[in-house]
């Protein structure tokens, strides 16, 4: 099987050409321009990982949903499952930019952060 995939290691951006061999499970890179390009494609034919990034609802918050990313790369096959949880997630302002909202979430337990400062509504406690 062969698959092109654009590299997103280094700013070379590299369209990979990738082949597996199904026997023997082997990966095959071609037209990368670093080692660092191997390593990707082995990656993403294996196991793709991504920093999950959303947004939560605030409650009484200056805004009303804040941005939130995963401190570390999630499973993709996880992705949609952990986005379904923040859904029903309401977080109450004021909240600092880098605060972990969420520890330990899903199978892979990683932390769910906000990625910036949002504080509480104008007049309110």
């Amino acid at each position: 099987m062969n698959k092109e995939m654009v590299c997103v290691i280094c700013p070379n951006s590299c369209l990979l050409t990738v082949s597996t061999e199904n026997d023997k499970g082997q990966i095959n890179v071609k037209n990368n321009g670093c080692p660092r390009g191997i390593e990707f494609a082995a990656r993403e034919m294996t196991n793709p990982e991504r920093i999950l990034t959303s947004t939560v609802r605030m409650r009484n918050g200056a805004l009303p949903l804040i941005s939130v990313r995963s401190d570390r790369p999630v499973q993709k096959a996880e992705l949609i499952n952990l986005v379904k949880q923040l859904d029903n997630l309401i977080i109450d302002a004021p909240v600092s930019g880098g605060q972990v909202l969420v520890p330990s979430m899903g199978a892979n337990k990683v932390n769910i952060i906000a990625t910036r400062e949002v504080g509480s509504k104008q007049g309110e406690i």
